[in-house]
């Protein structure tokens, strides 16, 4: 019995290690590659080393490894909806706790984690559609003269849906936003803003000139599927 009761706290021990590691990395900024494997899953190591070269080419992320078999970790089972996944596996999990990108061992190489780390934008844009906002992706060269207008028109646009909307700003000659451009497919030439409503679907691109009434038409369009500009179905744009 003395040995059983020693055993659970252990697991309980190890199993809010992970989660503290886990909370301590978000809270640091950092992108997480979660491990995610059982005592059935081969290739764990492999994925493991994988995920540890991808974070050597990285800046702010970390590897974190948990066991699904463990009872102690069925609530975090549960959050990243694991329970049937084949495994191993690794999620790319974000400050925000979004995950941005999921992968099998099969799957998984260093370029395609790296490219599934967000910036800070296209979390925060991923975060909103977690919790049903719109979004309002403002896309053009920084210094732009015609920014600030269109940004005044989203910000009066937010106020009539109650705030319930995610205003950024992307640079297009930002290498740092290379791979949310990617995904969203702006127009790079001109500041425009991308629409998208709350279920993370996009709506329509609007130039500089929009005002709020154009843009709240926009998102409160009626629409079928797809979440990208272009019918793209990448993960790491409207992914919940």
């Amino acid at each position: 019995m003395i040995v059983l009761c020693v055993m659970f706290v252990m697991a309980n021990i190890f199993a809010q290690g992970v989660k503290k590691d886990l909370e301590k990395a978000q809270k640091s900024g950092k992108t997480i590659f979660l491990i995610i494997t059982d005592k059935t899953a081969k290739g764990t190591e492999n994925l493991v080393k994988i995920a540890e070269n991808a974070q050597k080419k990285t800046k702010n992320t970390a590897v974190i490894k948990f066991d699904r078999d463990d009872k102690a970790n069925s609530a975090m089972v549960a959050k990243y909806r694991l329970a049937g996944a084949p495994l191993p596996m690794v999620l790319v999990v974000a400050s925000t706790d979004v995950v941005t990108g999921a992968l099998s061992a099969a799957d998984a190489t260093v370029e395609r984690l790296v490219a599934d780390i967000p910036s800070k934008n296209q979390s925060d844009v991923l975060l909103g559609f977690e919790n049903k906002k719109a979004a309002f992706i403002i896309c053009g060269k920084k210094n732009a003269k015609d920014k600030a207008a269109l940004e005044a028109e989203c910000k009066k646009a937010m106020a009539s849906l109650a705030n319930k909307a995610t205003l950024v700003f992307v640079d297009v000659e930002n290498k740092e936003e290379a791979n949310f451009l990617s995904l969203i497919k702006p127009e790079l030439t001109k500041t425009t803003v991308l629409v998208f409503n709350g279920q993370g679907q996009y709506t329509g691109t609007l130039e500089a000139t929009a005002k709020s009434n154009d843009i709240l038409a926009s998102v409160n369009k009626k629409m079928g599927g797809g979440c990208c500009p272009g019918g793209s179905s990448s993960s790491g744009c409207g992914k919940k």
